[in-house]
């Protein structure tokens, strides 16, 4: 035992056993881990026994990792450079504080951080949703506190960290606006949802909206201005790598244009050859930023609105405009000139000094973001100024153009977040969806209907249905009402194989009380019935798309509808026969315990005897079958005679 705990106590370290080791309070400490990504260890809580079970655990060789860093050794160093200040202030060594003052204040760098973190820049980028969603809550935010370093603890928002977080968001959205990757917006009451593919990964942000606010008290800042500081850093990297490629990819390709280099076969040797092809196969593999629907689907973006230069109100958010506009293409100018094609307003009527031209449409911000989301140029019709606006519908959670790439998308939403999403399609959905396709239908829109099989059992059941209505069977009223009369669960008959419909049966069982189950059917018949199965065939042929797709909704349904019904029976089945052998398991005791008592009471009357001291148990019958032709010869005749399932418990009898 002692050996196991000593091996447990090299392996984890409490907080407090961490915070002595890395000389350093439990803010520090809390710092030190969100920078470095070490998180608490879950762990049995027979081994928490050997310091506590209200403890926590981090590895000890993570812990020895932070005492050589060099974030740790420069908070110490800062640490040591304010005890110097304290000091000379306390003692009025003014000249020995202004040399302090002069001295540069130690920094740290997550340069190397960073690089440990995230050995691939994949592993990076899938990061930036939470990293923007975060800054861009604190970019809005006003700072509190005037400082250009990040080495104290601040318990508020600084400026230096302010400026480079709205720094980073300009970064990052010109760089996905220049470069097409923006792929669904959605104003919610929180802020605005925005979308893109960077190197093939989804990424999801949330901006808010821009408002005057307050932090609230009672939340201890310094923790998410350490995730603020991290992930500013973080996104610095990332868009300096991005901007770096795109720059490259773009000089790449104005040389291409000047040097008119096209491949051209004959000009290389067959040593080259190979070579050639596969710098090239590189080159268009680092192009692509998404699967192939999501590269076609970008493209279409991209190009949605290159005829579109819109010009933005003082009250509309130009901010959010210009980005989806020059997301897609288009252009948002400053100053109102006959170049504008679109004036984006959010109010009933234009300010002064503004005149309305027929040339122009003047439209709410809400037109763009519909737009970007259905994927095409939206009739201004309801989105002009002064209009009721139509329903904003969010495209994370349904697909408005009903097309594989947002269908996709809207399943891996779903499957991360099963509660969110239900099957419910708006109004407003199914007029976008018509305008993309205009043979779309409201009820099949995944179109899982359009290859239904016409000559399944069920149709060929249905037609049989018809013409039966026409059969010289005539039930009575009475036999009609008991066949249709639905069975309680308690009374109906259970079987494993499904069954035909009652009143099908009652056909059936009529016909062969007639005598009329094989008979030839009369020509008349048979002509009336060829009549009516020719009309239910031109039926079909002459009924509209809305009600083939209903029709053959219908079928499926009562398809499936089958189908549960004869799990169920299948299942009660199976219930009757666990519960009958439960029942002759918990009814085995009290048979047995009635046997014992027949034997006792054949005892006391003499009508049987216990021989071989007591452990064999002789009826009356036996004796005098024993006495009769003797105990061989009656042993014999007992095996001929008895039951060979005797011995099987009931249930398998």
């Amino acid at each position: 035992m002692r050996v196991k705990k000593e091996r447990f106590r090299k392996r984890y370290l409490t907080r407090m056993q961490a915070t002595r080791m890395l000389q350093t309070d439990s803010m520090g400490f809390r710092r030190l881990c969100i920078l470095k990504g070490i998180y608490p260890r879950a762990i049995g809580r027979s081994k928490q026994k050997a310091s506590g079970n209200d403890k926590q655990y981090y590895l000890s060789k993570e812990i020895k990792w932070l005492v050589h860093d060099q974030v740790t050794s420069k908070a110490h160093a800062y640490e040591a450079f304010e005890k110097k200040v304290r000091a000379a202030k306390a003692q009025h060594r003014f000249a020995d504080l202004k040399s302090l003052q002069e001295e540069r204040k130690p920094q740290y760098k997550l340069d190397a951080t960073i690089k440990e973190r995230y050995p691939f820049f994949v592993d990076a980028v899938k990061d930036i949703d939470d990293a923007m969603t975060m800054i861009c809550l604190y970019a809005f935010l006003s700072p509190e506190i005037k400082s250009e370093s990040t080495i104290e603890f601040h318990h508020a928002l600084s400026t230096g960290l302010h400026e480079k977080a709205k720094a980073v968001i300009s970064d990052f959205l010109a760089y996905v606006a220049k470069t097409h990757l923006l792929s669904r917006a959605f104003i919610s009451i929180k802020g605005y949802y925005y979308e893109v593919f960077i190197h093939g990964q989804r990424i999801i942000f949330l901006m808010p909206h821009e408002y005057a606010s307050k932090f609230p008290e009672g939340i201890q800042q310094y923790v998410l201005v350490t995730f603020l500081e991290f992930y500013v850093e973080l996104m610095r990297f990332i868009m300096h790598k991005l901007n770096r490629d795109w720059t490259r990819d773009e000089e790449q390709k104005d040389r291409d244009v000047e040097d008119n280099a096209e491949a051209n076969v004959a000009d290389f040797d067959q040593s080259h050859m190979a070579a050639f092809v596969l710098q090239e196969a590189k080159k268009k593999a680092k192009e692509r930023n998404a699967t192939e629907l999501q590269r076609q689907q970008l493209a279409s973006i991209a190009t949605l609105m290159d005829k579109f230069v819109v010009f933005c109100s003082r009250e509309v958010p130009q901010k959010h405009i210009r980005f989806i506009v020059e997301a897609c293409g288009g252009r948002v100018v400053n100053d109102f000139s006959a170049e504008v094609t679109h004036f984006c307003v959010d109010r009933p009527q234009l300010l002064h000094g503004f005149q309305k031209l027929t040339t122009v449409e003047y439209v709410q911000p809400q037109y763009f973001f519909d737009c970007l989301n259905a994927r095409m140029i939206l009739p201004v019709n309801g989105y002009r100024m002064g209009e009721t606006l139509p329903a904003h519908v969010s495209p994370f959670t349904v697909s408005l153009t009903n097309q594989p790439a947002d269908n996709m998308a809207v399943e891996e939403v779903k499957r991360a977040h099963p509660r969110a999403i239900n099957d419910y399609v708006p109004a407003r959905v199914h007029e976008l969806r018509r305008l993309h396709d205009p043979n779309y239908i409201v009820s099949d829109p995944n179109s899982k209907l359009q290859d239904f099989d016409e000559g399944s059992e069920l149709s060929e059941q249905d037609a049989v249905g018809v013409l039966l209505d026409e059969d010289e069977v005539a039930l009575s009223d009475d036999e009609v009402r008991d066949a249709r009369k639905k069975v309680e669960w308690v009374d109906e008959h259970v079987k494993e194989r499904p069954e035909r419909s009652k009143l099908s049966e009652v056909k059936v069982r009529k016909q062969r009380e007639l005598g009329l189950l094989n008979a030839p059917t009369a020509e008349g018949k048979a002509a009336q019935k060829q009549e009516l199965a020719k009309k239910l065939a031109e039926r079909k042929r002459s009924e509209t798309r809305e009600a083939r797709a209903a029709r053959k909704l219908r079928q499926a349904k009562t398809e499936d509808r089958a189908t549960n019904k004869m799990k169920l029976q299948v299942a009660r089945k199976k219930a009757a026969r666990y519960y009958k052998m439960v029942s002759a398991t918990v009814n085995a005791g009290k048979r047995h315990e009635k046997v014992l008592e027949s034997k006792a009471k054949a005892l006391e009357k003499g009508s049987a005897k216990v021989t071989d001291g007591g452990k064999t148990f002789v009826t009356g019958k036996q004796q005098r079958l024993e006495k009769k032709f003797g105990k061989e010869k009656a042993g014999q005749i007992n095996a001929k005679n008895a039951n060979p399932y005797k011995k099987l418990p009931v249930w398998v009898q």
